[in-house]
């Protein structure tokens, strides 16, 4: 559409149902429960008689979204796609409902409204009465969209206070749960999906079964995710984590950040509300389920044990792709079998692979080879000790600061939060939302991480001041320069590579040792 030609045509009088229009519409609810769907069944049919009705127009484009919010376009496929057909010069018009349809927020509505405006698309938003295509349009969707943005806003604060006097009521909140329905509002068992979590749990405490081997033999059984699929692992772990199945009440675990971006954050685990109830049957026993847990808990902690494995690997392979035969240009591996596990040994690959008729190259012994790298390298580090203590002060000094300030800003951003927090439970309890004596425990509680985040602003405070005089830093670093206790980091930093030259037996050689700044140390070793 020619935008100016047109205004020039309304205001002669004419109406854009006189024009002739490449026209689509646009409808979207917000859930995909019954009602809303047969809503935008009724939506869709009316935008396909309007526009068909008047031999103006020509239907081009019908974009529909379902179950999606309208605080975002984000996820919002064939609003986007509307955005992108406009672009290509399909759209003259865009007929919906209403601008909550289109979006409840004000930035968004202005903001693709101006570029489909720029595309040659108007807007028309039958409810509103209000068409892009006149001038006027940008105030009265500026109104409007923020008189939808704040009826969002009042809807979530609605939300937020029911869920409050449900938790206060002790009434079970939530979705839908794999293996329960609710009646009455309690959790009653649904014997069809019983076996999902029973199995789940069975097969995880023989600690035999990772979650994904235990997806494949639900779905092996028959028992698949709502879209027919296999469960993931990490659905899987929120079943076993949830103390729902041991017949317990949860509730403030997570809260939704803004009313705009929808975005849960987790509640810190003092907040949570968890207790037994008889609102919910138990599928599994508080036994079985602590001791699934308990090993969940084992395994997500063996982290810690799997840097340790790889710290062995580590500490096996410091010279893996340094070590080179000069014979064959192939690097040399490590040999550290049932007979060598307390002499390993280091051998070229094509005497490893082939056998010694292949390759007579040296062979080295790893715990000679430290012993010479250890001397090599704190002479190397001697000569060059000053400037490495200046480079790894000003470094040191300069994480130091950074990280103290982010811990500082964080650590005020949390106690500005409490402080807020504890208002807020006074507003509560004169509100009679909640009692004196929740209110006492609350603000006890509160008070003890407010003194506890305090202590440690006050130390981060001191920590920054210190920073201005590195002598203990200076210190501190010249004792980690221990080449012996730190000799995987330093051979790689420091070396390249070690060429290794046979002489006159297997067992002597010369290895020349190429530093990465360049040095290069020729030196005659005998294991």
């Amino acid at each position: 559409m020619n935008i100016v030609k047109t205004r020039s045509e309304l205001l002669l009088g004419k109406t854009i149902f006189d024009m002739n229009l490449n026209v689509g519409y646009y409808a979207r609810v917000s859930t995909d429960k019954y009602d809303q769907l047969n809503s935008l069944e009724n939506q869709s049919n009316y935008f396909k008689e309007m526009i068909n009705e008047n031999k103006n127009w020509n239907l081009v484009g019908e974009y529909i979204d379902e179950g999606i919010s309208g605080t975002s376009i984000k996820n919002r496929d064939n609003f986007l796609r509307m955005i992108e057909d406009s672009k290509t010069g399909k759209l003259d018009l865009i007929v919906t409902k209403e601008i909550s349809r289109f979006s409840r927020n004000v930035i968004d509505s202005i903001k693709y409204t101006e570029e489909l405006l720029n595309n040659g698309t108007v807007v028309f938003f039958i409810s509103d009465n209000i068409n892009t295509i006149y001038p006027d349009s940008e105030f009265r969707l500026t109104l409007m969209s923020s008189l939808a943005q704040d009826e969002v806003r009042k809807l979530s604060e609605r939300v937020k206070f029911g869920i409050k006097r449900m938790i206060k009521d002790g009434k079970v909140i939530g979705g839908n749960l794999t293996g329960y329905y609710r009646k009455d509002g309690k959790m009653i068992i649904n014997e069809e999906e019983r076996p999902i979590i029973e199995t789940l749990f069975n097969l995880y405490v023989t600690e035999k079964y990772s979650f994904e081997k235990i997806a494949d033999i639900l779905y092996k059984k028959g028992y698949k995710n709502k879209n027919g699929k296999v469960y993931s692992g990490t659905t899987l772990k929120k079943f076993l984590t949830n103390p729902r199945y041991k017949g317990y009440y949860t509730a403030n675990l997570t809260k939704v950040e803004s009313y705009k971006t929808h975005k849960k954050i987790k509640v810190p685990k003092e907040e949570h509300i968890i207790y037994k109830t008889n609102l919910i049957e138990p599928i599994v026993s508080e036994e079985l389920w602590d001791k699934a847990n308990l090993i969940y808990e084992k395994k997500h902690k063996t982290k810690n044990i799997h840097l340790t494995t790889n710290q062995k690997v580590i500490d096996e392979s410091r010279y893996t792709f340094k070590l080179i035969c000069n014979e064959h240009n192939e690097i040399f591996v490590r040999c550290a079998g049932s007979n060598r596990r307390s002499n390993p040994t280091w051998v070229c690959k094509k005497y490893k692979n082939e056998g010694v008729l292949k390759c007579e190259s040296s062979i080295i012994r790893e715990r000679k080879l430290d012993e010479l790298m250890v001397h090599i390298i704190g002479n190397y580090l001697s000569s060059n000790l000053n400037k490495i203590v200046i480079d790894m002060t000003k470094l040191y000094e300069s994480v130091l600061i950074q990280t103290n300030n982010k811990s500082k800003i964080d650590l005020e951003k949390r106690l500005e939060e409490l402080n807020h927090h504890k208002d807020k439970l006074i507003n509560l309890n004169l509100s009679k939302i909640i009692s004196d004596e929740d209110l006492k425990n609350k603000l006890n509680k509160t008070e003890v991480e407010i003194n506890k985040i305090s202590t440690e602003l006050k130390k981060i405070k001191e920590d920054i001041d210190i920073s201005s005089n590195m002598n203990d830093i200076e210190k501190e670093i010249k004792n980690i320069i221990n080449v012996k206790y730190n000799l995987n980091t330093f051979v790689n930093l420091l070396i390249d590579k070690i060429i290794v030259t046979k002489l006159d037996t297997r067992y002597k050689m010369i290895l020349k040792i190429y530093f990465k700044d360049g040095n290069i140390k020729e030196v005659l070793f005998e294991n």
